[in-house]
């Protein structure tokens, strides 16, 4: 069947409301053709090269480049380029209120993945270059273009999967996507750690952005938007794309919370190599912890795409909720596994259980986030707020297990007591509980929606 026989078209009218969120099951549901496992796949080939990407970038190249451009203050700049990574997140909401408008022949969602992935492409070679002439400020901008680039590219992404997928194939392609993504980030652990030297990485992100990209672009038709249809850009609206509220966002602000304490629990794996440094009484791991810490990453990270690519489909039948509850309680026990060991076995076995909690997770995650939006019109807007909430989880978590590392574990050495990173693993537990509390929050995600056999689209 060609791309045209697969148009998706959003039916209905969106109701609009006095600053009140319009549920999206209060509109006449619009079933879309079901989409087979195979087109799915290529649907979400974009999750791997953004999981390849954000996986590698912050644990090893930049800490390289840091050190390789500005040696004598490596530390500071790393943190100025972690830095300008997470600030480049904020243009997503304004990238999908743009989509969500755009009226084009090419559709709404895919010039923002294709523009985005050219430019991201660009940026990655000229990146290489600024390192090898040791040009590090121009480095600093051209890592803010890229990374925004991603970001818009990811915004034209998730807002395309929830315009194509019914709601009956959610979980299962989120479990994919999940899936993808965890693979992804396999492959650059993997690459980058063992397999090639780490200036090559921009040849390994440029490759697999031409690789991924037309299978993304060739699954699905992205319908254009209509004319009648346009609505006007105003700069208050864009400004409200900001701001989440229960009053606003009903379901989906709960999960936004939810999420964003998900991604502090998800955090404390930070202080991993320094946990292994430590605590382990082998000192062959203790003295290569960093080698012993890309193992435990690449493990857990292939159990979480496993459990993701499988577990997706059953959320179709049996919820949402039932699986982040599942996945917030295997998390928090291994953290509190965690405050007993001080051997590598024992870490890795919890590494996996850790993993696979993660992959059921990243399964519903995103279809619960579909499954909750406020607005039948607006998905890419509210999507790249669900997006955010895993940047500031990750970015808040730190600020309250940093001091507390340091004041609880501290030792007047570069070596930190064990009962510091208890402090960090039980915070890491609740974290994991006001995930699942807030999630409790949510009216949907039971086993509403049921998975039936797809035909072959």
């Amino acid at each position: 069947m060609s791309r045209a026989d697969s148009s998706l078209l959003l039916a209905g009218e969106e109701e609009q409301g006095q600053g009140k969120y319009t549920d999206i099951d209060e509109a006449t549901p619009s079933k879309k053709p079901p989409l087979s496992t195979l087109r799915l796949i290529c649907l979400n080939m974009h999750a791997f090269n953004y999981g390849l990407f954000y996986a590698s970038v912050g644990v090893l190249l930049l800490p390289e480049e840091a050190l390789h451009m500005f040696n004598e203050s490596h530390a500071i700049f790393l943190a100025v380029m972690l830095v300008i990574a997470g600030v480049s997140q904020l243009i997503s909401p304004a990238a999908g209120y743009w989509s969500d408008r755009l009226i084009s022949r090419m559709g709404r969602r895919m010039p923002f993945i294709l523009g985005g992935n050219l430019v991201l492409f660009l940026s990655l070679g000229c990146m290489y270059l600024a390192r090898t002439y040791l040009y590090g400020y121009t480095y600093l901008l051209l890592l803010f273009v890229a990374v925004l680039a991603l970001n818009v590219a990811y915004t034209g992404f998730t807002g395309l999967v929830s315009d194509v997928v019914d709601m009956s194939q959610m979980g299962y392609a989120s479990g994919i996507m999940g899936g993808l993504t965890a693979a992804g980030a396999v492959l650059g652990l993997v690459s980058l750690g063992f397999w090639i030297p780490l200036d090559m990485a921009y040849g390994l992100y440029a490759i697999a952005v031409v690789a991924t990209t037309p299978f993304t672009w060739l699954s699905v038709r992205d319908a254009p938007l209509p004319f009648d249809k346009q609505k006007p850009y105003l700069f208050s609206e864009l400004l409200k794309s900001y701001w989440i509220s229960p009053t606003t966002h009903g379901d989906f602000f709960w999960v936004f919370v939810s999420r964003t304490f998900y991604y502090m629990g998800v955090s404390i794996q930070i202080y991993i190599l320094y946990y292994l440094k430590d605590t382990m009484k082998d000192p062959e791991i203790s003295g290569n912890a960093q080698k012993y810490t890309a193992i435990l990453c690449i493990l857990s990270q292939s159990a979480s795409g496993i459990v993701a690519a499988v577990s997706g489909k059953f959320s179709d039948g049996m919820g949402r909720k039932p699986l982040i509850y599942f996945s917030c309680l295997i998390m928090a026990l291994v953290y509190i596994g965690y405050c007993f060991i001080d051997d590598y076995q024992w870490v890795i076995a919890l590494g996996l259980c850790y993993g696979a909690s993660n992959g059921v997770y990243l399964a519903v995650d995103y279809a619960l986030a579909v499954e909750c939006l406020p607005q039948k019109e607006d998905h890419a807007r509210d999507l790249a707020m669900w997006g955010i909430a895993a940047f500031l989880g990750t970015m808040f978590g730190p600020c309250v297990t940093g001091p507390m590392l340091t004041i609880i574990g501290g030792q007047g050495t570069s070596h930190y007591a064990f009962r510091g990173y208890v402090a960090v693993m039980m915070t890491g537990v609740v974290y994991c509980a006001f995930c699942g509390g807030f999630i409790y929050r949510v009216r949907k995600g039971e086993p509403t929606y049921h998975f039936s056999e797809s035909e072959n689209v």
